[in-house]
């Protein structure tokens, strides 16, 4: 079911080209909701786009919709969020039937040009398809009748039981994403404002200090520092001649006071456009690892004075950086128990402290408003690779296991209700 979602969302572009795609499917009318999203991986169903697809979504099946057509929508009805770009105002709605079992999904596709007659013709004889394979993917639920349990004196001691265990005290708990960081890292700027011509190292080489790695482009500063090297030179020469006939001259013994004037000038200049020609070539300030994209988008590009090109960092140095969503957090201590699982090594847990929290959310590349938390490993012998992923269990204080179960529902509740 999961690979089939995602092929029918992303896969369905060489049919027809679109650029966002949302799929669900759709068991009954109030309880749809979106299952997938084309080219994002895990669905943030708190977003501000989900939460208008979804609703634009179920006002169709409410409509009861069961045939593929466009519409269009206005901008302000489209932006998702203040500040967010609008979506594409041009959509196809794409409900997806079994013959035998009636509706199984439904799809949305947006995008800014207008759907012709062709592409909906195809989306249509495509949506019976897709609606047969769900049909024959899915299962019929059913119960299993378990005669022992209509036992009362066992029932009695069944609700005791999960009464009591309601009491049994546990860490309350909350998971977040995680990302290996550099500790102390040493950013690399622009010391000039320059076309960075190559670069002369690797992404995650190992890097010595003062070892050349940006070579920026210098073909004028090396223009003016030889013109700077010339105008000495001429005023030198000026200074010479004036020294030679100042015995015979008394304006040449004038002149020769504002002719040093201008040689002391010359010769700061000179050294000024010195200092610019060597800063055209960026040394490491310490030793390290490099840590960048892409060559390709850094060579040719102009760097403004002071922008960051690079990043060179200890790999014995890291921390962890994790990012609770806010509809997830908790009170969060500093020394707090961490458990880290990477993605490249789900089977070992290592453990960390936390170091520091933030006290304001702020949003993720995700879309997600989330607060940074920074941890510690406490091994000292482990270091994973700088750029790591995975997720991070945090650790609070100890509560009820009623309150770890019913925690949420209660903040529903409160938030909804006011109870």
């Amino acid at each position: 079911m999961v690979e089939l979602r995602y092929i029918i969302t992303n896969e369905l572009r060489t049919i027809s080209p679109y650029v966002f795609a949302f799929f669900g499917e759709w068991k009954s009318k109030n309880k749809f909701k979106i299952e997938t999203v084309s080219d994002v991986t895990i669905i943030e169903r708190t977003s501000p786009t989900v939460s208008l697809i979804q609703k634009l979504m179920r006002k169709k099946i409410s409509d009861t919709s069961y045939e593929v057509h466009n519409f269009t929508s206005d901008l302000k009805t489209l932006s998702p969020a203040k500040g967010e770009k609008p979506l594409p105002s041009n959509f196809l709605w794409v409900p997806c039937f079994s013959v035998q079992k009636g509706p199984e999904a439904a799809m949305l596709l947006c995008r800014e040009d207008e759907w012709n007659e062709e592409e909906i013709e195809f989306i249509k004889h495509l949506s019976s398809t897709i609606g047969h394979a769900f049909g024959s993917l899915s299962k019929n639920n059913s119960f299993i009748s378990f005669k022992f349990l209509r036992n009362s004196f066992l029932q009695s001691f069944i609700f005791l039981a999960l009464v009591a265990s309601m009491f049994v005290p546990v860490e309350l708990s909350t998971i977040g994403k995680m990302e290996i960081i550099p500790k102390e890292p040493n950013y690399i700027n622009s010391p000039l404002n320059a076309v960075a011509q190559k670069v002369l190292i690797q992404n995650n080489e190992v890097i010595k200090i003062n070892q050349p790695i940006i070579q920026l482009e210098k073909t004028q500063l090396q223009n003016d520092y030889e013109l700077s090297i010339q105008e000495l030179r001429i005023i030198e020469t000026e200074l010479l001649q004036a020294q030679q006939s100042s015995f015979n001259s008394s304006e040449d013994k004038a002149l020769l006071a504002r002719l040093q004037g201008q040689i002391k000038l010359a010769k700061e200049k000179t050294l000024y456009q010195k200092i610019l020609l060597d800063k055209t070539l960026v040394v490491s300030p310490a030793n390290g690892i490099a840590i960048l994209k892409d060559k390709s988008l850094i060579i040719g590009k102009p760097f403004q004075i002071g922008e960051t090109i690079m990043t060179i960092a200890d790999p014995n140095k890291i921390l962890v950086e994790i990012m609770v969503p806010v509809k997830d957090s908790i009170t969060i201590k500093r020394d707090a128990k961490v458990n880290i699982y990477l993605d490249s090594d789900p089977l070992n847990v290592l453990q960390a402290r936390v170091m520091k929290f933030s006290y304001e959310p702020e949003m993720t590349s995700q879309n997600i408003l989330a607060y940074r938390v920074t941890a510690k490993l406490i091994a000292d012998n482990i270091y994973p690779r700088i750029g790591l992923r995975g997720s991070a269990k945090i650790y609070g204080d100890q509560v009820r296991l009623y309150f770890y179960l019913f925690r949420k529902p209660i903040i529903f509740l409160r938030q909804t209700f006011g109870l």
